[in-house]
């Protein structure tokens, strides 16, 4: 008897349908799985025969043969077991579909050797397909009904074993009792802008990138509050909205990242790996593709701390990233394209020693100057949008009770500015992603503003990127200010938080 039921996987964060086909028929006792299925999917095989007898339900001896189509994509993921497991046991007719849910419910879930159904990766994804292709519904574990139950306007199914989808198959019973909790978990900071004394210019630099969304790089002597600032950026972002929640929920949970403790992530991420860290494990990638740190910062924070030491190849690697917000890998399998909407940090020492904006202090040569700066290489600086160097404090600004404004009055001005570029863009992209006929359209110059750009491209030998990069931080600073036009002091200020 052949049986289908639905399920789905992904390429990248992008899902598609897939027919598990199950022929059960007399014959030499056998199970087999088809269809380019992983390790996890090839040991299925032993953990779907014991959750079945476990349930209570006689396996006899049967030829089995399953096939996930379509064929010629590799399936990863043991959130199979259990479309399969049901297909046997309708094959077996130990249920009957009198019903049709098999044709009308994407059905994923993880079997345990006692027919429990457990937490799987990358479940939200299914019910956007199961969405966006017309299904009247999604059958999952009840560990991933947070999760789930982001996306309206679909029927989800949470169960907990075998027996309950048997139940809700034949007679539409939701056997699952576990309550749903509508209300978010949004975590208090316990860090703000105020506990930072002094850094008034570095402070600025980062509401302005909160407010646009550009990339920053910190230079500075070591204890003069690099790491400290930029953990203070998420304090001053706004909240999350309804499809960033959704977006990156879906990387998360395909990531591996959900726990039945943080079930959605309604935080904006700040991922802050390791200078020792590897190219896939930031970029993304692998034998078969996963999302990396520049992914799991989407719609968030991806901070690089001790910048200059991580490797050469993973510096370089950045280049398309932060231009294109997004990143494609390319395997035998096809292409893949991850997300890479964030905002970058970088922080460095100015040199070896740490000591290079004091003379006296410093030991480097100059020779040693050149190699540590070195791997600043000139198109990595070309994408950051504000260069900021930050010294020590002096005696009276670390004695000084005086430290500013605190996170919620700067958030506050962040996302008005916000606001205006929402308006601006139709709630579609920020200033930092203008394109070029965005540019003129948004960034136009009067002649003093002009004079001064015409003077700057000169003198700092500025190239065509930077030039635009320079007149969309202009644009947002206005937009702090909430001017319309952009004015002197706006192009000035930008062109102060660039290299010189």
């Amino acid at each position: 008897m052949l049986v289908k039921v639905l399920s789905s996987s992904y390429l990248g964060i992008e899902p598609y349908l897939v027919e598990v086909e199950v022929d059960v028929t007399n014959g030499l006792p056998i199970f087999n799985i088809v269809g380019l299925g992983d390790a996890t999917i090839s040991e299925s095989r032993d953990r779907i025969r014991s959750g079945i007898k476990n349930m209570g339900y006689l396996l006899e001896p049967r030829r089995i043969v399953v096939n996930l189509t379509p064929a010629n994509i590799k399936k990863r993921g043991s959130h199979f077991d259990l479309p399969i497991a049901i297909g046997i046991m309708v094959g077996m007719k130990f249920l009957s579909d009198y019903r049709g849910v098999l044709k009308e419910y994407i059905m994923m879930g993880e079997l345990s050797l006692t027919g429990e159904v457990r937490r799987a990766e990358g479940i939200i994804s299914g019910v956007l397909l199961a969405k966006s292709k017309g299904f009247k519904g999604v059958i999952i574990p009840e560990e991933n009904l947070e999760e789930a139950s982001i996306i309206k306007d679909i029927q989800i199914v949470p169960v907990k074993n075998i027996r309950d989808v048997v139940k809700f198959i034949e007679e539409g019973i939701i056997r699952s009792k576990r309550i749903l909790n509508d209300n978010k978990i949004v975590l208090k900071d316990t860090l703000d802008m105020w506990d930072v004394k002094g850094q008034i210019r570095a402070k600025r630099a980062l509401e302005i990138v909160a407010a646009g969304g550009h990339n920053i790089i910190m230079i500075g002597s070591p204890g003069s509050g690099k790491s400290m600032l930029a953990k203070r950026l998420i304090t001053i972002l706004p909240p999350m909205s309804e499809k960033e929640i959704i977006e990156t929920t879906k990387i998360y949970s395909i990531a591996g990242e959900l726990s039945e403790r943080v079930p959605i992530v309604t935080n904006r991420p700040f991922r802050d790996p390791h200078h020792t860290s590897t190219t896939s494990s930031i970029i993304g990638g692998g034998r078969l593709p996963k999302p990396g740190e520049i992914s799991l910062a989407n719609n968030g924070v991806l901070f690089l701390d001790e910048f200059t030491e991580f490797d050469r190849v993973v510096i370089e690697s950045l280049r398309e990233p932060l231009e294109e917000k997004r990143i494609s890998i390319t395997r035998s399998l096809g292409k893949m394209e991850f997300p890479a909407k964030l905002i970058f940090i970088a922080a460095c020492n100015p040199c070896f020693c740490g000591n290079g904006f004091d003379e006296e202090l410093c030991t480097c040569t100059p020779y040693d100057l050149r190699r540590y700066m070195k791997k600043l290489s000139g198109p990595i600086i070309d994408r950051i949008d504000l260069y900021v160097e930050i010294y020590r404090l002096n005696d009276k600004e670390i004695l000084d009770e005086e430290r500013g404004d605190s996170s919620e009055k700067i958030k506050i001005r962040v996302i008005k500015a916000r606001e205006i570029q929402n308006h601006r863009f139709n709630n579609e992209k920020l200033n930092r992603d203008m394109t070029n006929e965005d540019v003129e359209k948004y960034c136009s110059l009067n002649n003093e503003c002009e004079n001064v750009m015409r003077t700057a491209i000169r003198t700092l030998n500025l190239s065509m990127r930077t030039y635009h990069k320079i007149l969309k931080v202009a644009r947002t600073i206005a937009d702090l200010d909430n001017k319309i036009e952009i004015e002197k002091s706006h192009i000035l200020e930008a062109i102060n938080f660039r290299k010189n």
